[in-house]
């Protein structure tokens, strides 16, 4: 039997894991890079932002993982990462005016 061949032994998160699972789990760990993940955050903002009853926590949490993750898939400086965080900061506020000017002029 070559190493290749031999079966190894479930990893920590494999063996909670079910057989369908392990399998997604498998080629998941084949994937390199971050663009299917920083393309879920962004699709799973933008849901929370069409949400007119969103949580704005959630939204900032969604956001703040999205800025984690392309700081880490562009390997930003820690000055571009602040800037990019700060940018994005501005841009909750505003949505945050824009969502509440909608919601009162909604119920007015």
């Amino acid at each position: 039997m070559t190493p290749r061949s031999r079966r190894r032994a479930p990893s920590f998160y494999e063996r909670a894991l079910d057989a369908a699972d392990r399998a997604a789990f498998d080629e998941a760990r084949d994937l390199d890079g971050l663009d299917d993940e920083v393309a879920l955050l962004r699709l799973q903002v933008r849901r929370l932002l069409e949400d007119e009853s969103h949580d704005p926590r959630v939204l900032q949490g969604g956001v703040r993982l999205l800025i984690q993750a392309l700081v880490a898939r562009h390997r930003l400086s820690g000055d571009q990462a602040d800037s990019l965080g700060e940018a994005a900061a501005n841009l909750l506020e505003e949505f945050g005016a824009i969502f509440a000017a909608g919601s009162e002029a909604g119920r007015g």
